[in-house]
């Protein structure tokens, strides 16, 4: 899966679930609100006939002058009222609600904002009266508000999804300009060694600068989301909001774990200060947690911390290029990784177990041959064959320039 892909991946899954989060907070918000309003206004409604269903026998029959009292009353907000005689004929039903008549939110929707509030039947001489709470406009009307709101954020969400997409591609593919030119001092230099090192150095320069572009732009976006999620959390008391704001929080923390780790593949942060040994002690650790189910074991020998830059890439890049070999072609359960700092050469040996020669290395530029043109680079060599005990090998040597030993 390309770099790009992944960043895109990763955005659209922060923004969607950023906007899912979003949604269910506004739900929650009015599916409380209408309980509260529905539950208020069904007992004022109750007091209110309780009262008028005891003082109704002292004007007449009490169905009648119920009757009578119930139709000048009309419709009650948020209640059905509907008035049974004695032997369970209906004499009245409250007339519908004409607020936004004809329309209704979806049945799903429905069932998810119901009230809990149960109907309420009042006794009177002769009959008996039903008060049924009915919350249908008010979940009409928290239908339109969501629906609206979720349509607006997914045109805002895809509008910074696209902006994104557009950062990325200008930040991850060269312009056609830089292309050209590449191309052309390429074929000027190919018979020339140090375009490789020229080369080499540009691609490692290109590594540093995407690795501080996403950890610098999308790294402190990422943090600021954390940021103002925390904030929301700390400065509301609803429990709807906080629980919603730590799950901003934590997708976006599965986020920086992941640029982070795209950054560490890119730009390792031991070689910021060039030291063989703790670069490839970081390379192990991520190895042996990555990689369970393939023992390495890694044997250093002599002093690695002082080889300069230039070399202390080209053995780490061919050794993180050695190892992806044996997890792409050997199908090996144990490697050897070995560095070697002996009388003026490096010496770094890659031994596994598996079932021999990687035929398909022989590609340009992905297997030994870039491995090679690497290591003949600085004047090295690189050999490979079978291994003492099976399996592959890879054997690098390089010369120290400078070295005193």
């Amino acid at each position: 899966m390309s770099l790009r892909l992944r960043l895109n991946l990763l955005v659209a899954a922060l923004n969607m679930g950023f906007l899912a989060t979003l949604t269910w907070l506004l739900v929650n918000e009015h599916r409380n609100s209408i309980q509260e309003e529905i539950e208020a206004a069904h007992r004022v409604t109750v007091q209110m006939l309780t009262n008028a269903a005891q003082a109704s026998s002292v004007f007449g029959p009490a169905p009648l002058v119920m009757v009578n009292f119930l139709q000048g009353l009309g419709r009650v907000r948020a209640n059905d009222i509907r008035l049974y005689s004695a032997d369970g004929v209906l004499r009245y039903s409250s007339p519908p609600s004409t607020y936004k008549e004809g329309r209704r939110a979806p049945e799903w929707f429905e069932a998810l904002m119901q009230s809990k509030a149960e109907a309420t039947v009042i006794g009177l001489p002769g009959a008996r009266i039903e008060v049924a709470p009915d919350a249908s406009r008010a979940v009409l009307d928290a239908w339109d508000s969501i629906a609206a709101i979720f349509l607006l954020g997914l045109g805002f969400v895809a509008l910074l999804h696209g902006a994104l997409l557009l950062f990325l591609r200008r930040l991850l593919r060269p312009t056609e300009a830089d292309a050209r030119r590449l191309v052309a001092t390429t074929q000027e230099l190919a018979e020339n060694r140090e375009v490789m090192r020229l080369i080499e150095a540009g691609i490692e320069e290109e590594r540093k600068r995407l690795a501080r572009e996403l950890h610098d732009e999308l790294g402190q976006s990422v943090t600021a989301i954390r940021l103002i999620a925390t904030s929301i959390a700390r400065g509301s008391e609803a429990p709807g909001v906080v629980q919603g704001a730590g799950k901003v929080n934590e997708i976006a923390a599965g986020l920086y774990d992941s640029v982070h780790r795209i950054v560490r593949e890119l730009r390792p942060a031991v070689l910021e200060q060039p030291d063989l040994a703790a670069a490839l002690q970081d390379l192990a650790r991520e190895w042996r947690v990555r990689h369970q189910d393939v023992e390495l074991v890694l044997e250093l020998e002599g002093d690695l911390g002082d080889l300069g830059e230039a070399l202390t890439l080209a053995v780490f890049r061919s050794v993180q290029e050695a190892l992806t070999n044996v997890l792409k072609h050997a199908a090996a359960s144990r490697v050897r990784l070995s560095v070697t700092r002996g009388d003026g050469t490096l010496e770094a040996r890659i031994e596994d177990d598996g079932h021999g020669a990687p035929t398909a290395l022989a590609g340009s530029g992905h297997g030994l041959v870039g491995m090679r043109e690497r290591v003949v680079t600085l004047g090295g060599s690189l050999d490979t064959g079978p291994a003492a005990d099976g399996g592959f090998r890879v054997r690098i040597v390089l010369p120290l320039p400078g070295d005193s030993e």
